[in-house]
């Protein structure tokens, strides 16, 4: 194990220790049985709902999936090569894309319940 891997490591666990806080947060928000909005047009129109359970956890459980791949990955390459180098620069490029996608829809879901008067804030 590597410096690079540790602090790899390190970037997915706060990415989706914030996924969870948030997803956490907007699940004590939702009453059961409010189809949360996880899509939207270019103009703000809702495209899609789901459930309250897969709208929080689908993508913080496919983050966790591909940060244990690239884990498998960046503990495979040789230490301080350039796919070491590389396997770093993806994962610390993904832990923050992931988390900041996740914050942004739980965002404007939850202002968008707010505004339909299906949840306070």
């Amino acid at each position: 194990m590597t410096v690079l891997g540790v602090i790899g490591d390190v970037l997915w666990i706060f990415a989706l220790s914030l996924m969870a806080g948030a997803s956490r947060m907007a699940w004590r928000k939702i009453p059961k049985g409010v189809a949360v909005p996880v899509l939207w047009s270019g103009g703000g129109a809702t495209l899609a709902r789901a459930p309250r359970l897969w709208a929080l956890a689908t993508l913080p459980s496919v983050a966790f999936g591909l940060s244990l791949f690239l884990l498998a990955g960046a503990h495979a390459a040789p230490s301080w090569s350039v796919q070491a180098v590389l396997l770093f620069a993806v994962r610390a490029t993904l832990a923050a894309i992931f988390a900041l996608i996740h914050l942004s829809q739980v965002r404007r879901a939850l202002n968008q319940l707010a505004e339909q008067g299906q949840i306070k804030l």
